[in-house]
Protein backbone atom coordinates (compact mmCIF):
# COMPACT_ATOMS: atom_id res chain seq x y z
CA UNK A 1 0.00 0.00 0.00
CA UNK A 2 1.50 3.29 -1.13
CA UNK A 3 1.50 6.28 1.23
CA UNK A 4 2.82 9.69 0.25
CA UNK A 5 5.28 10.91 2.90
CA UNK A 6 4.73 14.61 2.38
CA UNK A 7 6.82 15.61 5.40
CA UNK A 8 9.91 14.38 3.54
CA UNK A 9 9.15 16.73 0.65
CA UNK A 10 8.21 19.90 2.51
CA UNK A 11 8.98 20.68 6.16
CA UNK A 12 6.66 23.68 5.95
CA UNK A 13 3.55 21.82 4.84
CA UNK A 14 1.44 21.94 7.96
CA UNK A 15 -2.06 21.13 6.66
CA UNK A 16 -3.68 18.86 4.11
CA UNK A 17 -6.90 17.07 3.24
CA UNK A 18 -6.45 13.42 2.40
CA UNK A 19 -8.29 10.11 2.29
CA UNK A 20 -8.07 7.30 4.82
CA UNK A 21 -6.31 4.32 3.19
CA UNK A 22 -6.15 1.90 6.14
CA UNK A 23 -7.47 1.43 9.66
CA UNK A 24 -6.64 -0.97 12.45
CA UNK A 25 -6.35 -1.69 16.14
CA UNK A 26 -3.26 -2.75 18.08
CA UNK A 27 -1.74 -2.37 21.53
CA UNK A 28 -1.69 1.40 21.09
CA UNK A 29 -5.39 1.55 20.30
CA UNK A 30 -7.32 2.34 17.14
CA UNK A 31 -5.35 3.87 14.27
CA UNK A 32 -5.85 5.31 10.82
CA UNK A 33 -3.44 5.88 7.93
CA UNK A 34 -3.81 8.68 5.39
CA UNK A 35 -2.87 8.70 1.71
CA UNK A 36 -1.00 11.99 2.06
CA UNK A 37 0.86 11.86 5.35
CA UNK A 38 2.29 15.12 6.72
CA UNK A 39 3.39 13.70 10.10
CA UNK A 40 6.97 12.76 10.95
CA UNK A 41 7.06 9.64 13.17
CA UNK A 42 9.73 9.28 15.83
CA UNK A 43 12.95 7.92 14.39
CA UNK A 44 16.42 8.84 13.23
CA UNK A 45 17.09 10.74 16.44
CA UNK A 46 14.07 13.02 15.98
CA UNK A 47 10.81 12.96 17.99
CA UNK A 48 7.40 12.52 16.41
CA UNK A 49 5.31 15.44 15.27
CA UNK A 50 2.20 16.41 17.18
CA UNK A 51 -1.04 17.34 15.48
CA UNK A 52 -4.68 16.72 14.76
CA UNK A 53 -7.07 14.99 12.37
CA UNK A 54 -10.42 16.76 12.07
CA UNK A 55 -9.25 18.77 15.11
CA UNK A 56 -8.87 15.60 17.21
CA UNK A 57 -5.38 15.17 18.74
CA UNK A 58 -3.44 12.20 17.37
CA UNK A 59 -0.35 10.24 18.39
CA UNK A 60 1.98 9.53 15.47
CA UNK A 61 3.81 6.21 15.08
CA UNK A 62 5.53 4.09 12.45
CA UNK A 63 3.58 0.88 11.89
CA UNK A 64 5.38 -2.44 11.24
CA UNK A 65 3.83 -2.36 7.76
CA UNK A 66 5.83 0.77 6.99
CA UNK A 67 2.83 3.08 7.11
CA UNK A 68 2.84 6.15 9.34
CA UNK A 69 -0.31 5.72 11.40
CA UNK A 70 -2.28 8.08 13.62
CA UNK A 71 -3.94 7.16 16.90
CA UNK A 72 -6.90 9.50 17.61
CA UNK A 73 -7.05 10.48 21.27
CA UNK A 74 -10.84 10.46 21.33
CA UNK A 75 -13.54 8.45 19.56
CA UNK A 76 -13.03 8.81 15.80
CA UNK A 77 -13.55 5.97 13.31
CA UNK A 78 -13.58 7.21 9.72
CA UNK A 79 -13.92 4.35 7.22
CA UNK A 80 -11.43 3.78 4.42
CA UNK A 81 -12.04 6.27 1.62
CA UNK A 82 -13.17 9.10 3.90
CA UNK A 83 -11.52 12.48 3.38
CA UNK A 84 -10.22 14.08 6.58
CA UNK A 85 -8.30 17.25 7.41
CA UNK A 86 -4.93 16.81 9.10
CA UNK A 87 -2.75 19.47 10.69
CA UNK A 88 0.72 19.42 12.20
CA UNK A 89 1.72 21.66 15.11
CA UNK A 90 3.78 24.18 13.14
CA UNK A 91 5.76 25.40 16.14
CA UNK A 92 6.76 21.89 17.16
CA UNK A 93 7.58 20.85 13.60
CA UNK A 94 9.94 23.74 12.91
CA UNK A 95 11.57 23.48 16.35
CA UNK A 96 12.43 19.84 15.67
CA UNK A 97 13.63 20.75 12.17
CA UNK A 98 15.88 23.50 13.51
CA UNK A 99 17.42 21.13 16.06
CA UNK A 100 18.01 18.49 13.39
CA UNK A 101 19.55 20.91 10.90
CA UNK A 102 21.76 22.40 13.61
CA UNK A 103 23.02 18.88 14.33
CA UNK A 104 23.94 18.42 10.67
CA UNK A 105 25.69 21.79 10.69
CA UNK A 106 27.73 20.74 13.72
CA UNK A 107 28.79 17.63 11.83
CA UNK A 108 29.88 19.68 8.83
CA UNK A 109 31.89 22.17 10.84
CA UNK A 110 33.50 19.66 13.20
CA UNK A 111 35.16 17.97 10.24
CA UNK A 112 37.64 20.84 10.06
CA UNK A 113 38.81 19.72 13.52
CA UNK A 114 39.10 16.09 12.41
CA UNK A 115 35.86 14.79 13.92
CA UNK A 116 32.89 13.14 12.18
CA UNK A 117 29.40 12.48 13.53
CA UNK A 118 28.45 8.90 14.31
CA UNK A 119 25.17 9.48 16.14
CA UNK A 120 22.66 12.29 16.60
CA UNK A 121 19.86 12.90 19.09
CA UNK A 122 17.74 15.91 18.22
CA UNK A 123 15.16 16.01 21.01
CA UNK A 124 14.23 19.33 22.68
CA UNK A 125 16.25 19.93 25.81
CA UNK A 126 18.61 17.03 25.17
CA UNK A 127 20.00 17.57 21.66
CA UNK A 128 23.49 16.24 21.09
CA UNK A 129 25.79 14.85 18.43
CA UNK A 130 28.43 12.20 19.09
CA UNK A 131 31.66 12.20 17.10
CA UNK A 132 34.61 9.94 16.42
CA UNK A 133 38.05 11.14 15.40
CA UNK A 134 38.61 10.73 11.67
CA UNK A 135 42.31 10.06 12.14
CA UNK A 136 45.15 10.56 14.60
CA UNK A 137 45.61 14.15 13.38
CA UNK A 138 42.23 15.17 14.85
CA UNK A 139 42.47 18.00 17.34
CA UNK A 140 42.37 16.41 20.83
CA UNK A 141 39.09 16.83 22.67
CA UNK A 142 40.74 18.75 25.52
CA UNK A 143 41.92 21.39 23.06
CA UNK A 144 38.49 22.00 21.53
CA UNK A 145 37.04 25.31 22.66
CA UNK A 146 33.24 25.41 23.07
CA UNK A 147 33.11 29.18 22.59
CA UNK A 148 35.01 28.95 19.30
CA UNK A 149 32.78 26.16 17.98
CA UNK A 150 29.63 28.04 18.96
CA UNK A 151 30.95 31.15 17.20
CA UNK A 152 31.63 29.18 14.01
CA UNK A 153 28.13 27.70 14.00
CA UNK A 154 26.48 31.06 14.68
CA UNK A 155 28.45 32.67 11.87
CA UNK A 156 27.29 29.96 9.45
CA UNK A 157 23.70 30.52 10.52
CA UNK A 158 24.02 34.27 10.11
CA UNK A 159 25.43 33.86 6.60
CA UNK A 160 22.69 31.40 5.66
CA UNK A 161 22.84 28.53 3.18
CA UNK A 162 20.21 26.48 1.40
CA UNK A 163 19.38 22.98 2.63
CA UNK A 164 18.33 20.50 -0.02
CA UNK A 165 16.88 17.00 0.40
CA UNK A 166 16.25 14.43 -2.32
CA UNK A 167 16.01 10.71 -2.98
CA UNK A 168 18.53 8.54 -4.75
CA UNK A 169 16.73 5.25 -5.05
CA UNK A 170 15.40 4.39 -1.60
CA UNK A 171 17.94 6.61 0.19
CA UNK A 172 17.06 10.16 1.13
CA UNK A 173 19.99 12.55 1.18
CA UNK A 174 20.25 15.98 2.79
CA UNK A 175 22.82 18.61 1.91
CA UNK A 176 23.80 21.98 3.36
CA UNK A 177 24.86 24.23 0.49
CA UNK A 178 27.59 22.39 -1.46
CA UNK A 179 28.83 20.19 1.40
CA UNK A 180 28.81 16.40 1.28
CA UNK A 181 25.25 14.98 1.25
CA UNK A 182 24.38 12.69 4.16
CA UNK A 183 21.58 10.09 4.46
CA UNK A 184 18.70 11.40 6.58
CA UNK A 185 14.96 10.79 6.95
CA UNK A 186 14.25 13.76 9.22
CA UNK A 187 12.78 17.20 8.69
CA UNK A 188 15.05 20.18 8.08
CA UNK A 189 14.82 23.92 7.72
CA UNK A 190 15.04 25.15 4.12
CA UNK A 191 17.94 27.48 4.96
CA UNK A 192 20.44 27.82 7.79
CA UNK A 193 19.19 31.37 8.29
CA UNK A 194 15.92 29.95 9.66
CA UNK A 195 17.77 28.78 12.77
CA UNK A 196 18.09 31.15 15.71
CA UNK A 197 19.16 31.08 19.35
CA UNK A 198 21.86 28.46 18.76
CA UNK A 199 23.90 27.70 21.85
CA UNK A 200 26.49 25.06 22.63
CA UNK A 201 25.72 23.52 26.01
CA UNK A 202 28.77 21.37 26.61
CA UNK A 203 31.55 19.15 25.31
CA UNK A 204 32.34 15.77 26.86
CA UNK A 205 34.83 13.10 25.84
CA UNK A 206 34.62 9.52 27.06
CA UNK A 207 35.92 6.21 25.70
CA UNK A 208 36.89 7.69 22.35
CA UNK A 209 33.56 9.43 21.77
CA UNK A 210 33.17 13.20 21.70
CA UNK A 211 29.70 14.43 22.66
CA UNK A 212 28.58 17.98 21.91
CA UNK A 213 25.29 19.12 23.45
CA UNK A 214 23.43 22.08 22.00
CA UNK A 215 20.14 23.91 21.63
CA UNK A 216 18.57 25.92 18.83
CA UNK A 217 15.29 27.46 17.76
CA UNK A 218 13.50 28.42 14.56
CA UNK A 219 12.92 31.99 13.47
CA UNK A 220 9.28 33.18 13.55
CA UNK A 221 7.35 31.72 10.65
CA UNK A 222 5.37 34.82 9.71
CA UNK A 223 2.02 34.98 8.00
CA UNK A 224 3.18 33.10 4.89
CA UNK A 225 3.30 29.78 6.71
CA UNK A 226 0.13 30.12 8.77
Amino acid sequence: MQQNQCYLEDTYRFNTVSSVIATGVDGGGQWIALQDNIFHPQGGGQPADTGWVNKIPVVVKKHPSGLVVLYPQSSFSPPVGTNVASAVSADTRVYHAALHTAGHLLNREMRQFGWIAVRGHHFPGESRVEFSAVESSAIPAERLDATDIESIICQCIQQGAAIRCWFEGATRLCQIDQSEPVPCAGTHTDDLARINAFSLKGIKFKKGTLRISYDAGHAPLGEYYV
